[in-house]
């Protein structure tokens, strides 16, 4: 004898509805894992990218403090001698504003007592608008494959050590009292070595990542 199994009309293709329904669920989540994993790495590559333009404009202000010692804080290069360092084919420290040590402190608004670096004096323009690392940097640094950013010095302070005049004497009898440091501010920015910081017509590239950092710097005259 033959058994057969009747099924109702109504539940054919019910299976085939529920395979497609939950192809659709697996479909979504492996959308959302790649496009939280794509987002994922957009930061990290985004946090790397950042770090390194930022060590670069750090690691800047090393090049600025020893011109800056070669001079004892006083002087100017040359234009045969502006090639501070000239490491090999393409990989030099230069010094773009020769005289940018006697550049005298300059306040903004004025008798503010308050630094800004867009309104620093630049005795080779006779301006005080626009002395600023975009503009008009101090110091070229161009390291092939390894380093790329520009700094600006700016004096901002002379003052006094504190006690000096108590440790080392008072008037004509001791030392003490010239004794004094000069303050200066570095405005430094920095890019990827294996990208342009500036165009053709030596302005900042504005479409490549950079950063820049502001850092302080105390010199005591020997």
């Amino acid at each position: 004898m033959n058994n057969s199994i009747s099924t109702d009309s109504r539940e054919q293709g019910f299976v085939l509805v529920l395979a497609l329904f939950m192809l659709t669920i697996c479909t979504i989540i492996g959308i959302a894992a790649m496009s939280t994993s794509t987002t994922e790495l957009d930061i990290a590559g985004n946090e790397r990218v950042h770090k390194e333009t930022f060590y670069q404009a750090e690691a800047a202000s090393s090049a600025a403090i020893e011109a800056l010692l070669s001079k004892d804080a006083y002087g100017e290069w040359s234009d045969k001698d502006k090639k501070f360092v000239n490491l090999a084919e393409n990989s030099y420290i230069e010094i773009k504003h020769l005289g940018f040590l006697f550049e005298d402190r300059v306040d903004y608004p004025i008798t503010s007592g308050k630094w800004d670096k867009d309104h620093q004096y630049n005795d080779e323009t006779n301006t005080t608008d626009i002395d600023s690392v975009e503009a008009v940097p101090d110091i070229e640094i161009r390291i092939q494959n390894q380093f790329k950013a520009d700094v600006d010095v700016d004096k901002v302070d002379v003052r006094h050590l504190a006690g000096s005049g108590a440790e080392f004497g008072s008037g004509a009898e001791g030392s003490g009292v010239s004794s004094h440091k000069v303050i200066y501010n570095m405005d430094c920015i920095g890019t990827l070595p294996s990208r342009h910081l500036r165009l053709a017509d030596n302005t900042i590239d504005q479409y490549v990542p950079k950063s820049e950092v502001f850092l302080g710097y105390r010199y005591v005259p020997r």
